[in-house]
């Protein structure tokens, strides 16, 4: 039967045959639908595929105790997300007084303050998209760790 494809993205594009091109900046998801025509020996039929691209991760450059109970963490800059959330827990498997805040896409800096004094901290983020369905995120960073001045 002859096939043919359709998306509902004007990012996702996808060829005569089959193949799919996703634009560059694209984020989000798109449904291309595959059209088989009806033939002697079979009915019409129509599938349905969704294709879920998330956004990419954001690297965590620094983690300093900027004062006492403080810690400032740095990371670099995303035009194309929403925004980022920043976890941090007082172990290396984040299960220990875990901790996420959320920050805005406008910034590259954020300071947490209410920490114990004298304890090291375990941080990461990552990157996220908005869209109708709910949020796409973006896989995390590599951790880093930081000591809480007295």
């Amino acid at each position: 039967a002859k096939l043919s494809y359709k998306s509902n993205h004007k990012s996702v594009k996808v060829s005569k045959n089959g193949k799919v091109t996703i634009a560059k900046q694209f984020v989000g998801k798109a449904t291309i639908t595959i059209t088989a025509a009806a033939t002697k020996e079979y009915n019409a039929a129509t599938k349905k595929v969704t294709v879920t691209v998330n956004p990419a991760g954001t690297k965590l450059t620094s983690v300093k105790s900027a004062k006492a109970g403080e810690m400032t963490a740095k990371w670099s800059k995303n035009t194309k997300v929403s925004g980022y959330q920043l976890q941090y827990a007082m172990n290396k498997k984040f299960t220990l007084k875990k901790k996420t805040l959320s920050c805005s896409k406008y910034r590259s800096m954020k300071l947490v303050s209410g920490l114990k004094k004298n304890k090291t901290y375990y941080v990461r983020m990552r990157a996220y998209v908005q869209t109708d369905s709910g949020n796409l995120y973006g896989k995390w960073s590599k951790k880093m760790k930081c000591k809480i001045r007295k």
